[in-house]
């Protein structure tokens, strides 16, 4: 199999997001592209999630760190945004030396099925 073609990642309005929209088309066409943490706890990712995220608690986050990828952009999301922006934020002080990181600023619904809503975060 082909390595996925590298994305274009769009960066949202606020340090560190991704933007919605580009969010949705990678992981339509191409979510091999990114590397996608649900930083939520397990029992909230087994309720429903994104079909290619990795569960990595934000409290379980510290410890793997150096073993994320750096050939991809990584992305992490939760069901605020407040985790992923915290693991975000984290990833920046252990390894700076990784440029692609982003996080979903959004309000995510899960269906246990696999379907999602994601909506702007109210301001």
């Amino acid at each position: 199999m082909a390595a996925a073609a590298p994305v274009a990642v769009k960066a949202g309005t606020e340090e560190g997001t991704i933007d919605i929209a580009t969010f949705e088309k990678i992981l339509q066409e191409n979510p091999a592209s990114i590397m996608l943490i649900d930083v939520r706890d397990p029992d909230e990712f087994s309720a429903g999630h994104f079909k290619t995220a990795v569960n990595m608690p934000t409290e379980m986050l510290e410890g793997k760190i150096e073993t994320l990828p750096s050939e991809k952009p990584i992305v992490f999301v939760c069901s605020t945004g407040a985790r992923s922006g915290e693991a975000y934020y984290m990833l920046q002080d252990i390894r700076p030396e990784l440029k692609e990181v982003y996080y979903l600023e959004a309000e995510i619904t899960f269906e246990k099925d696999g379907a999602y809503t994601i909506k702007k975060p109210a301001s």
